[in-house]
């Protein structure tokens, strides 16, 4: 949901039609995104197998791959800088907005 849909793929090809589907102008970054995700979701691993520091949120993996992707942003060229950390900024932001919508169903209802 983070970029407007729920929709997920389940290889590395679809992974490809879909950044194509949803994100049709950046196809440059499609390869630093898979990048950024697959790292994230490595340290988290290392984290839990090695530190024995459990994942207690997937948002924790999200805003790790937001911290690549505005570090990388810094290796691009001209535009690619401003394009790649307004990604992670819009990745960011919506990943927040869904913390919200998830804490506040997590809250009781008043009187109840």
């Amino acid at each position: 949901m983070a970029l407007g849909t729920d929709l997920c793929p389940n290889s590395y090809w679809q992974y490809f039609s879909w950044c194509h589907t949803f994100l049709p102008y950046g196809k440059k970054y499609y390869t630093v995104g898979l990048a950024a995700v697959c790292w994230a979701i490595w340290l988290a691993r290392n984290r839990a197998t090695f530190e024995k520091k459990q994942i207690k949120t997937p948002f924790e993996i999200v805003f790790s791959m937001c911290s690549f992707l505005m570090y990388w942003a810094g290796l691009q060229q001209g535009d690619g800088v401003k394009e790649l950390r307004s990604g992670a900024d819009m990745v960011r932001s919506s990943t927040m907005s869904m913390m919200k919508m998830c804490e506040a169903a997590r809250r009781p209802i008043e009187g109840e």
